[in-house]
Formats: C-alpha cells, structure tokens, sequence
C-alpha cells in the first residue's frame, strides 16, 4: 500500500522506509501556535489534526492520485512548557542543562486519513537524562544534531549515551512510533484502492 507522507521530517521519512512504507512526499505547512489553555496533549493532536486536513486537502484541490496521507507532530514538555524546535546554540544549550538528571515527555502525535477514514493517536514517552557537565553538552551541540529538532536533540544521535531510561515508544522520540503506524495502515488495507485521479467537477 502506497500512502503520502506530509512531513518534511528526514527521520520520518528514514523511519518510513525502515519499515517498508511505500510512500510520496506531500509538502504542507500550516501554523503552529498553541492555544490559551492548551495542554501539550491537546495541541500536539490540533496540530496533526489541523495537518491532516490540509494534506487531504491539497490532494484534492491539486486532482492528486487519491492515496492514504499520513501526518505526524512531535513535541517535548518539561515542566508542563512546550520546548520547540532551538532558536540558536544557546536556546539549545539551554534546553539541554533543564534536561541533565531529569525526566521530560515526549508526545507524538500520528494521523492517517484516506476516504472517509480518519484516526489520530497520541503516544507519550518519558525520557530520563543522566547529569550531564557543560562540556558534554557543548560537546553534543557541537555535532550540529541538535537543529531544527524539537526539544534540540536526537535520541538516536551521541546524546543517547546520556539517556539511561525510556518509559514508552522509542521510535515515538525520533518522531513516528512504528507499531502505531502499522496498525494504522492496517485498519485502512481491507478498504485500499488507488483511484488514479479524482475531479472536483
């Protein structure tokens, strides 16, 4: 089954192909701003929600093949704050001494709309982060792993060796928890037909 992934997440993408996925880039963007009163869990389902429809969206006002599009949005909180994605190496650095000798959460979000089916889960996972000096951290940023990646830093990168505990999806923390999206692929395989193209006249 071939499906469209709206993310322009490399690791998704990397993840994606690690499990087998046939799949086509669909490029969106959509704002990204929480709400008053939002909760970390709420928002992150908004924003898939909200990146969803514009991707089912796009493919019918741009008479795409109709496939099955999946979309995904990855946050981390500390402290009940969401952290984003670093704005420079201090913001980064700043983010990751909050982290040394703590737990934070890590949600994900992943939605899968095809027809008139369409599912979003949420996983939480909390991570555990052993002390880290400033010269570890520094020596991390210096790598470069940590831009454009929420919460500033890539599990599967060297910053793993300071992470000594995960409670929850592993996969969820690079972005895209795997068993998840199996079982969402599966619950639209029984209906799957690749139309070639669908007019809105």
């Amino acid at each position: 089954m071939k499906i469209y992934l709206a993310s322009k997440s490399p690791a998704r993408r990397a993840l994606l192909q690690q499990m087998g996925v046939e799949f086509e880039f669909l490029p969106i963007d959509i704002p990204e701003e929480r709400a008053p009163g939002e909760t970390a869990e709420m928002y992150s389902k908004r924003v898939t929600t909200e990146k969803l429809h514009a991707a089912w969206d796009k493919i019918l006002n741009d008479k795409l093949t109709i496939l099955p599009v999946l979309c995904a949005d990855t946050e981390v909180v500390l402290d009940l704050e969401i952290l984003g994605k670093p704005l420079d190496y201090q913001h980064a650095f700043s983010m990751l001494k909050n982290y040394s000798g703590r737990s934070h959460q890590v949600i994900t979000s992943v939605g899968l709309k095809y027809l008139a089916y369409e599912n979003i889960v949420t996983n939480t996972t909390t991570v555990y982060f052993a002390s880290m000096s400033d010269d570890d951290i520094h020596n991390y940023l210096a790598t470069g792993n940590y831009k454009d990646k929420a919460g500033s830093y890539g599990i599967q990168s060297a910053i793993g060796q300071f992470i000594y505990r995960i409670d929850g999806c592993f996969y969820s923390v690079i972005g895209l928890p795997l068993n998840t999206v199996r079982e969402l692929l599966a619950d639209v395989a029984h209906i799957y037909v690749e139309f070639p193209h669908l007019s809105k006249e």
